[in-house]
C-alpha cells in the first residue's frame, strides 16, 4: 500500500510542476494552498490536542492522547511545504507586487516570511520535543519531574499553536484579498481546524479498535464523538458571528466577501454543500448519538467524521480559490485533482512513517469509565 501512496505523491508533484508553469498556475497555486492549510491543520493540531489532555489530566483513554500524536510525522514535510509556497508568493499575494501603504508594515515579503517561517519552525520543534516526552517512560522515581516537564512542553506548545495557527488564517488565507478583513477570522481558522482534528481523531480510534492496535472502549469513542461535536456547534458559532457582524454592518468592502461566495455559482452550491455535510448531518447524528447509551458499532460515525472532513476541505477551497482568481471556477481539472491527491499520500506515508518509527500506541486496557 505505501508504493500506492508514494506513486499517488509523485504524481501530485508531477501535475503540480505542470501545473504552476502553465496557463492555469493562480488555481493550481490556489489548490496548493488549500492542501497547505488543511493538512498541516492537521498535522499540528494533533499534538496540540495531546498537550490538551496532558494539561487536564485526562486519563479516560492513553491510547487515544497517543493517537493524536500520530498526525506530527507530516511536520517536517509541512515545512518544506512551506518553504515551496515563497515560489508562489507573487501569483497568490497580490501586495507582494502592489503593496497595500496602510498595511505595508506587516503584509512585506521579508517580515511574512520570516514569522510564517519562523513560528512553524519553533512550533514544529516543540511538537516533535513534547512526543519525544510523551512517548519515553520516565526513570524509576522520576515520574513527578517528568510529569512536571511534560506539563511545561505543552503549556509551550499551544501558546505556539494558538499563535501559529491563527496567524495561518490571516497572512496565508485571509491575506490573500488584503482589502477584505476580519477580526474573528483567525479564532475561526484555529476553530475549524480543531474540528477537523477531532473528526480525523474520530475516525483513527474506529481504525485503531478494527485493527487491533489499541483497545479503545466504546464510552472513549463515544468522548472523542462528543469533543467533535462540540467542535462542530462552536465552528458555527464563529462562523455565524463573523458573518452576522459583517452582515448588518452592511460596509460594501466587507460583505463583497460573502456576497461572490454566497450568491454567485458554482461557489453558491459549494457553500451549501459545505454548509450541510460539515454542520447540518454532523449536528443531527451527533447530537442523537450522544443522547444514548454508546452504540458498539461506529461506521455512522466514520463517515460523518469524513463528510467533516470533506467539507472543512472545500471550505478552505472556497475561501482560498476565488480571491486569487474571482473569475474561476471550481478547481476539478486533472492537475488540481492530483495535487489533492499527492497531500493526501504524504500525509498517509508521513503518518506511517511515525507510526512505525515510534510505536505511540500500545495494545495495552484502558479503563472502562468515560
Amino acid at each position: 500500500m505505501s508504493i500506492a501512496w508514494i506513486a499517488l505523491s509523485a504524481l501530485g508533484a508531477l501535475a503540480f510542476l505542470l501545473g504552476i508553469n502553465s496557463a492555469d498556475a493562480p488555481q493550481v497555486w490556489s489548490v496548493y494552498l488549500a492542501n497547505l492549510v488543511f493538512w498541516s491543520g492537521l498535522a499540528v493540531t494533533g499534538p496540540a490536542i495531546a498537550g490538551m489532555m496532558q494539561l487536564t489530566e485526562a486519563r479516560w483513554s492513553p491510547s487515544v492522547r497517543r493517537l493524536a500524536l500520530t498526525t506530527i510525522g507530516f511536520l517536517p514535510v509541512a515545512f518544506v511545504l512551506l518553504l515551496v509556497l515563497f515560489v508562489g508568493r507573487a501569483t497568490l499575494y497580490s501586495w507582494v507586487t502592489n503593496p497595500v501603504p496602510v498595511k505595508a508594515a506587516w503584509l512585506n515579503t521579508p517580515f511574512f516570511w520570516l514569522r510564517t517561517l519562523g513560528l512553524a519552525a519553533a512550533l514544529f520543534g516543540v511538537a516533535f520535543a513534547f512526543s519525544r516526552a510523551l512517548l519515553a517512560d520516565p526513570a524509576a522515581g522520576h515520574e513527578e519531574r517528568e510529569r512536571g516537564r511534560r506539563n511545561r512542553l505543552a503549556v509551550l506548545l499551544l501558546f505556539l499553536w494558538l499563535i501559529t495557527v491563527s496567524l495561518w488564517g490571516y497572512d496565508l488565507v485571509m491575506s490573500l484579498d488584503p482589502v477584505w478583513y476580519s477580526g474573528l477570522f483567525g479564532g475561526y481558522f484555529v476553530v475549524s481546524t480543531l474540528y477537523t482534528t477531532f473528526a480525523l481523531l474520530s475516525i483513527l480510534t474506529v481504525m485503531a479498535n478494527a485493527r487491533g492496535l489499541a483497545v479503545i472502549p466504546p464510552t472513549a469513542v463515544q468522548d472523542v464523538a462528543k469533543l467533535q461535536f462540540a467542535m462542530s456547534v462552536m465552528w458555527m458559532y464563529f462562523f455565524w458571528s463573523q458573518y452576522l457582524v459583517i452582515w448588518y454592518g452592511n460596509v460594501p468592502i466587507e460583505t463583497r466577501f460573502f456576497l461572490s461566495r454566497f450568491f454567485v455559482q458554482p461557489w453558491k452550491t459549494v457553500t451549501w454543500v459545505v454548509m450541510v455535510a460539515g454542520w447540518l448531518v454532523p449536528f443531527a447524528y451527533l447530537l442523537k448519538r450522544l443522547t444514548g447509551r454508546p452504540p458498539q458499532r461506529h461506521t455512522p460515525l466514520v463517515v460523518v467524521a469524513l463528510l467533516g472532513l470533506a467539507a472543512i476541505f472545500l471550505e478552505r477551497v472556497l475561501v482560498i480559490v476565488p480571491s486569487v482568481s474571482p473569475k474561476a471556477g471550481l478547481p476539478l481539472g486533472w492537475k488540481e485533482v492530483l495535487v489533492t491527491a499527492g497531500f493526501l499520500g504524504l500525509f498517509l506515508l508521513s503518518r506511517h512513517w511515525f507510526f512505525t518509527r515510534f510505536r505511540p500506541v500500545l495494545n495495552l486496557p484502558h479503563p472502562t469509565g468515560g
